[in-house]
C-alpha cells in the first residue's frame, strides 16, 4: 500500500509540473474511455482510436502512437482483453499499423450473445464445435480458444484528397497433433489432429464533404475448425472409430455513419450496422454401410441490424455524447435428429431424419447511450456515462409434427458486449477518469466499489481502482 501511495503522489506531482505545457500532445481513448462514456462498439457518437478496428481508414487520424488495453477487473481480473498496437505514419497521407490481442468474432465466447440466452451454439463457434465433438464421442473441450495465439491485425490507410481509404488483415489460429504411438495406455498408431482459426479482411473509407463526412466499412471473415481421429483398422465386422468433424463459419459486417455538422457545437450522426454469421458443421465417420449416420446434424446462424442517430455536442469545459437506436437480433439453430433415436448413430434402419428449429430473437427500442466528458484540470479529465437497452426477448421452438409450436416472450435487460464481466445493471451508470500529461494518456473506467469503499488505507478492503484501463503514448 505504501508503494501505491508513493506512486500516486509521484504521478500527481509530475502532472502538476507538466500541466503548464501549452502544447498538449496526448491522445485520449481506448476501452477505458468508451465504456466510461456509456458506450459500446456500436455507439456512433463517440469518436475514438478504437474506431480503427471498425474502419482501418482511421489509421490516418490516429497515427504515430502506441496504444494498449491492460485487461479488466470487474469480476476477477482477466487478461483476455489485453491489446497492444502501434500506428506509424510512413509519410504524409500514408499510415500503417499493427495490433495484437484484439479478440473478434465467434471463436471467443466474450463476443457471444448466446451465453445470456441459453443458445450459445448459435453464435459461439468454438462452444458449438465442442458440443458437437462431445456428441460425436470425442473429448469435451477439444477446441480451446484461450490457448490460441493472440489475434494479429495489420492495417494501413492512404489519403487521396478528400477520400481516405483503409484496409486490414485479421488472422489467428491454433492447432495440435497427438501421436499416441509411444504411449502404452493408447492404441498404437492412433493420431488426433485439431485446428481452429480465423482469417478476415476489412476495408473502409472516409469521405469528407466539408459539412458532411461519410464513414463506411465492411468485414469478411472465415472461421474454421476441424478435428480428425485416425486409428488402426478394426477387426472384421467391427465399427471403425476413424472420423472427422469440421465446420466453416462466414462473418459479414457492413457499417456506416454520416457526420452532419450543423454548427461548431452540434454534429448529428445517423448510423446503420448490419452483421450476419452462420456455420454448418459436418461429421464424417468410417462406419458400417448398414448403419445410418446423421452427417450434418445442426445449422447455426446469427443476424443483426441496427439503425440509430447520435449527437456530439460541445459544451463549456467538455463534450456530451448521445446515441439512440433500434436494434434487431436473431439466433437460430436447426437441429436434425433421426426419429426415435437418442444418438446420431443408433437410429433404426427405417428411421426418418427430422429437424427441430430453435429461434431466439431480441428487439430493442430504444437502446440509449449518454456520456459526458469534461476537463477537471489541464491534466485530468472526468467522464460520466449511462447505458440502457429496452428489449423484448422471444424464444420459439418448432418441433416436427405432431408437436405444437412453442413460443415464449418477455421483457429483459441485456448488456453491450464484450461485457467485461458486468451484467446489464452493472453497466447502467459509469464513471471514468483520464490522466494525461504531455504525450501520455491513462484512461480508465472507475470501479464503483473503489469509489464507495475508498482506498485500502481508508476502507481496509482490497478493491481495484480501475475496472478497465487503457494507455497510449503519442509521438506527435
Amino acid at each position: 500500500m505504501k508503494k501505491f501511495l508513493f506512486l500516486l503522489i509521484t504521478v500527481l506531482v509530475v502532472c502538476n509540473i507538466l500541466q503548464a505545457a501549452d502544447d498538449v500532445k496526448y491522445v485520449a481513448g481506448g476501452a477505458g474511455r468508451v465504456l466510461a462514456l456509456g458506450g459500446s462498439p456500436t455507439n456512433s457518437s463517440i469518436l475514438d482510436y478504437t474506431d480503427i478496428y471498425m474502419n482501418p481508414a482511421y489509421a490516418l487520424m490516429y497515427s504515430d502512437f502506441i496504444y494498449t488495453e491492460l485487461g479488466y477487473n470487474f469480476c476477477g481480473y482477466s487478461a483476455n482483453q489485453q491489446v497492444a498496437g502501434f500506428t506509424y505514419s510512413i509519410l504524409k497521407g500514408l499510415s500503417v499499423g499493427i495490433s495484437i490481442g484484439k479478440q473478434e468474432g465467434p471463436a471467443f465466447s466474450s463476443n457471444s450473445y448466446g451465453t445470456q440466452f441459453g443458445i450459445s451454439r448459435a453464435d459461439d463457434f468454438v462452444a458449438g464445435m465442442n458440443n458437437l465433438a462431445s456428441w460425436a464421442g470425442e473429448s469435451p473441450g477439444l477446441f480451446n480458444p484461450n490457448v490460441m495465439p493472440r489475434p494479429l491485425q495489420i492495417y494501413g490507410a492512404i489519403s487521396l484528397g478528400g477520400l481516405k481509404v483503409g484496409a486490414a488483415i485479421y488472422r489467428v489460429g491454433w492447432s495440435s497433433s497427438d501421436d499416441y504411438t509411444a504411449n502404452p495406455s493408447h492404441t498404437k498408431n492412433t493420431i488426433d489432429e485439431v485446428s481452429v482459426g480465423q482469417t478476415g479482411l476489412k476495408a473502409g473509407v472516409i469521405m469528407d464533404f466539408d459539412l458532411l463526412v461519410l464513414d463506411a466499412s465492411a468485414l469478411l471473415r472465415i472461421n474454421s475448425a476441424t478435428a480428425k481421429h485416425t486409428a488402426p483398422p478394426p477387426p472384421p465386422g467391427s465399427l471403425s472409430s476413424d472420423g472427422e468433424l469440421s465446420a466453416n463459419g462466414t462473418e459479414l459486417s457492413i457499417n456506416g455513419r454520416l457526420f452532419m455538422k450543423f454548427s461548431d457545437k452540434l454534429t448529428l450522426i445517423p448510423m446503420i450496422r448490419f452483421y450476419t454469421f452462420g456455420y454448418d458443421p459436418e461429421i464424417k465417420y468410417a462406419i458400417l454401410p448398414t448403419e445410418k449416420l446423421n452427417a450434418t446434424p445442426d445449422k447455426y446462424s446469427r443476424n443483426e441490424i441496427e439503425l440509430g442517430v447520435g449527437a456530439n455536442i460541445t459544451v463549456p469545459g467538455g463534450k456530451v455524447f448521445a446515441n439512440i437506436s433500434f436494434e434487431s437480433m436473431s439466433l437460430k439453430t436447426e437441429s436434425a435428429r433421426f426419429r426415435n433415436a437418442t444418438m446420431w448413430l443408433d437410429a433404426p434402419k427405417d428411421s426418418v431424419l427430422q429437424t427441430t428449429k430453435y429461434s431466439n430473437s431480441i428487439s430493442t427500442l430504444p437502446k440509449v447511450s449518454l456520456g459526458a466528458e469534461f476537463e477537471i484540470t489541464s491534466w485530468l479529465t472526468g467522464r460520466l456515462g449511462y447505458f440502457k437497452a429496452f428489449s423484448t426477448y422471444t424464444s420459439t421452438t418448432e418441433a416436427p409434427s405432431p408437436a405444437r409450436k412453442q413460443e415464449y416472450k418477455r421483457s429483459l435487460d441485456y448488456q453491450f458486449f464484450p461485457s467485461y464481466g458486468m451484467s446489464a445493471s452493472d453497466q447502467l451508470l459509469s464513471v471514468g477518469l483520464g490522466i494525461h500529461f504531455d504525450r501520455f494518456a491513462f484512461d480508465g473506467y472507475l470501479c464503483e466499489q473503489w469509489l464507495a469503499n475508498g482506498p485500502y488505507i481508508i476502507s481496509g478492503q482490497g478493491t481495484a481502482m480501475f475496472g478497465v484501463l487503457s494507455m497510449s503514448y503519442s509521438f506527435n
